[in-house]
């Protein structure tokens, strides 16, 4: 796959980006937008975490169907899915699996109250737990993996739509997935859509250019539509999460070549690491600000939050990569690569999963 070194660095910049939102959007305590309330933090919380965020997902899976469109990969089924469980199940595996024992002895032994329903044991819960199956995973944000799993058993079915009738393929995901015709096969059915959108820019080959020189209009618009359905009190946010992508790509164009937004491409690498590991990272620092943190007024925590748990990641991943790089790489879907460019390992690999 060749990629353009701006289309590469606007890509890296929006994935590390929108990594870090999905570390605000989880950061807890959860308030759901009917229960917001009128104070100023109340307002800016909401507005990250119900509004500008919602984004994350979205942006991420346009990228995703991008990059493996982009790669023609879907049009060798075997290897697509040898390749894409190496860089997505298997790190799904490893950050989930683990985690079940773990919440299993927090139920029984620490009296705390999880979603997981692992005891009493259930095999329902079980299987949603490991395997996310009709439900989140025990590392909840990772449904997103979960998800990005079918729509790549789906990815020759769609390219060949993409490639003979591309935009009645559109519709035909559009209803299927959006009716529910699909059961419990999608967790988030808009996924669907979005990972369909971004193959499209792919394979009928869209130029990412186009809508730049109206980057200031549209993000103006895209904050415009987060401070609506803040106001509104709007809880679905299905057109948000539908035009956020095309929104937010265009100002990618200058963000991207600013020397923060260099530094934050930069940091690409580290992002799937991040997402990854963050939930577990961030429970623990609410547990812990719930037993000893009384002195410390909870929006400071809101806002140390992400950074805490991102420093503590890229941590973690200087310590795995220098002790045990063959197995860290292998967990988090890297595996043993040819040396990259200098540009390459400045950006991390595009070939890697969105998330």
């Amino acid at each position: 796959m060749t990629l353009g070194h701006a289309t590469g660095d606007r890509i890296a910049f929006l994935r590390i980006v929108m990594i870090f939102g999905v570390i605000v959007l989880h950061t807890p305590a959860y308030v759901p937008m009917s229960a917001i309330g009128d104070g100023w933090f109340d307002l800016v919380k909401a507005f990250f975490q119900l509004a500008v965020f919602r984004a994350s997902v979205p942006v991420l899976t346009v990228i995703s169907g991008y990059l493996l469109f982009k790669s023609c990969i879907d049009q060798e089924p075997v290897r697509c899915l040898t390749k894409k469980a190496r860089t997505i199940l298997i790190p799904f595996l490893c950050f989930n699996l683990p985690l079940a024992p773990v919440a299993l002895g927090a139920e029984m032994f620490g009296g705390m109250q999880l979603s997981a329903n692992l005891w009493p044991f259930d095999a329902a819960g079980w299987l949603n737990a490991a395997f996310g199956l009709t439900g989140s995973p025990i590392n909840y944000p990772l449904h997103f993996l979960r998800d990005l799993v079918v729509l790549i058993l789906l990815a020759p079915l769609f390219g060949w739509l993409m490639r003979k009738a591309a935009w009645a393929g559109l519709v035909l995901v559009s209803v299927v997935f959006m009716s529910d015709f699909d059961g419990h096969l999608l967790q988030r059915n808009l996924m669907a859509i979005q990972f369909y959108i971004g193959g499209m820019a792919a394979v009928r080959g869209w130029n990412l250019r186009y809508l730049d020189r109206h980057a200031g209009i549209l993000f103006a618009a895209f904050v415009l539509v987060c401070l609506a359905t803040l106001h509104f009190r709007m809880e679905d946010t299905t057109w948000l999460r539908l035009a956020s992508p095309f929104l937010l790509w265009p100002a990618t164009a200058w963000a991207a070549s600013t020397r923060f937004g260099v530094w934050l491409a930069g940091m690409s690498k580290y992002s799937f690491f991040l997402f990854l590991g963050h939930a577990p990272i961030l429970m623990l620092t609410w547990i812990v600000y719930g037993r000893y943190g009384s002195a410390i007024p909870y929006p400071v925590y809101w806002v140390l939050a992400p950074f805490v748990v991102s420093a503590i990641l890229l941590a973690v991943y200087q310590v795995a990569i220098a002790t045990i790089p063959h197995i860290f790489k292998a967990m988090i879907g890297a595996g043993s690569k040819p040396a990259a460019a200098p540009d390459q390992q400045r950006r991390g690999s595009l070939a890697q999963p969105a998330a």
